[in-house]
């Protein structure tokens, strides 16, 4: 009866290529998991199960289950628990993967004409810091200088005509301000809100990226009184702050982007609009662990700043890097994914360990949208049929960055690719498709394919292309970061799953973007 057993697990298995795009294996301190990738499904194991499905996962064959360190006896009964999760569970049955699809294969045309949520303008290319991870920086691997240009009224009222003209199924349009550092040209700012109001009417919402180091009480009574979401950049205590965010004479800006901070934390509080604030802190450097305590310790122990202030990690931006392509979960991908590592969910992770109650981290917003990327997953019966464009958007839907010339791009986070329009012609929907619809799924299903993340994966444009066009060897690292992402996710999610479930159930209506 094994043998039977054994054969129709052979043919079920090794028929599909790359075994190891069919799920991943994890674990937590307490218990053995496989996260199925057509179903979604998590299924608990017990020791001999999980070392069954990592060796089949990892190696691709059935041969390979019988040089474990197990008994045969130990094997047999793992096949034939992997055996039933297949036949009661589709579990391993994920089909091929053909092609992507999503609204940007289905209804372009529909979304361009009427469902843009946003328009981001850089206002100025101007910028009073030369913050040294900055690609303005000379330090920068991908420097370029800083231009000088400020953005015409008539190329703003051009893209704030043009939201209002492509958001006709959009209950709440927005218009983000970005630099430089958009304060500079303050006035352009002025003149966009109150126009947008003029003809959005009160639906309408602002944000603002800045380094607070020119805001005056003018400024932060302005914008709180447009309902506007701020984003200030703040890298924590003077000694890491001045590390990096310095001005043009090399003296750090610390004291400055404080003094603007709180002047806008006072204010919002006026305002009843204090959670319009977000920090935005970028770790550089090495010895992450520490820096985070330090930075901690600066949320938590300056008065000024309230107990529930929202906090965003991101490490610093080094530039695209080529990087050779390995199939995920192959000898050369396993060698490359031991030397990975996330410090912030290590630290957040030692944190709350050591921690006997419950407490405010900088990382909770961080982690939050690992947690909602598992808890909102999709959990199927079945397996899918259909594979979406990982974390793509549709260019353009989400928000349209508009350059200080009046030029289109899918949002500030691009770099230097092909544009996407302009506020004289409107959206190139011809230029879209071509680039990043058609070409992209013809690239991106190349990698894709072999991956046992793509149903969790969260990348999109980014990484993707040059000034020229498609240039996936930009991306091939920024996979292998987002697979241990998303394992890390898993774990943190399974584990808070055994000790406190009652926590997830604020994700059910959380929406983290």
């Amino acid at each position: 009866m094994h043998k039977e057993k054994q054969k129709e697990f052979l043919n079920k298995i090794v028929k599909k290529k790359r075994v190891g795009r069919l799920g991943k294996i994890f674990k937590t301190e307490d218990h053995y998991y496989f996260y199925d990738t057509g179903t979604g499904k998590v299924a608990q194991f017990k020791l001999n199960v999980y070392l069954v499905m990592k060796c089949l996962l990892e190696e691709g064959s059935y041969e390979s289950l019988f040089s474990l360190p197990m008994t045969q006896k130990d094997i047999l009964a793992a096949v034939d628990e992997i055996l039933l999760g297949i036949e009661e569970h589709d579990l391993l049955s994920a089909p091929e993967v053909q092609t992507l699809t999503g609204d940007a294969v289905i209804n372009l045309s529909e979304i361009l004409e009427s469902s843009i949520n946003s328009v981001t303008l850089e206002v100025t290319e101007e910028c009073n810091l030369r913050c040294k991870y900055c690609i303005y920086h000379p330090s920068h691997p991908d420097y370029r200088e800083f231009g000088h240009k400020h953005m015409s009224w008539d190329t703003a009222k051009k893209a704030i005509d043009f939201l209002k003209a492509h958001s006709l199924e959009v209950e709440a349009p927005y218009i983000g301000f970005y630099g430089g550092e958009p304060l500079i040209n303050f006035k352009l700012i002025q003149k966009c809100i109150e126009y947008a109001k003029e003809v959005f009417g009160e639906k309408v919402t602002f944000s603002l990226t800045t380094n607070a180091t020119l805001v005056t009480e003018k400024i932060a009574k302005f914008l709180f009184e447009n309902d506007t979401n701020v984003i200030i950049s703040l890298d924590g205590p003077k000694e890491i702050h001045d590390e990096n965010r310095i001005a043009a004479s090399g003296q750090g800006s610390y004291e400055a982007t404080v003094n603007g901070a709180k002047k806008l934390l006072v204010t919002a509080e006026k305002f009843g609009k204090k959670e319009s604030i977000i920090f935005n802190v970028v770790v550089f450097g090495e010895d992450y662990h520490q820096r985070y305590d330090k930075i901690q310790s600066f949320f938590n122990q300056e008065k000024w700043l309230s107990e529930d202030i929202q906090v965003m990690i991101s490490n610093a931006d080094y530039g695209p890097i080529e990087s050779e392509y390995f199939v995920p979960s192959s000898k050369e991908d396993q060698d490359m994914m031991k030397n990975l590592y996330s410090p912030l969910f290590t630290w957040d992770a030692k944190k709350r360990q050591a921690s006997k109650k419950k407490e405010q981290l900088i990382s909770d917003l961080d982690m939050d949208k690992a947690m909602q990327k598992i808890h909102k997953r999709r959990l199927l019966k079945k397996p899918l049929t259909e594979y979406g464009m990982n974390g793509c958007c549709v260019p353009g839907e989400r928000r349209i960055y508009v350059n200080a010339e009046g030029v289109f791009f899918h949002c500030e986070k691009v770099g230097n690719i092909p544009s996407i329009g302009n506020v004289h012609s409107g959206l190139d929907e011809g230029k879209i498709k071509r680039f990043y619809v058609d070409e992209y799924i013809q690239e991106a299903v190349k990698y894709c394919k072999n991956c046992w993340a793509i149903n969790l994966c969260s990348l999109c444009y980014i990484g993707c292309y040059d000034a020229n066009g498609k240039n996936f060897a930009y991306r091939h690292d920024w996979c292998r970061h987002e697979r241990k992402y998303s394992e890390n996710a898993l774990i943190r999610y399974y584990s808070t799953l055994e000790k406190n479930p009652e926590t997830l159930e604020k994700y059910n209506n959380m929406e983290v973007s």
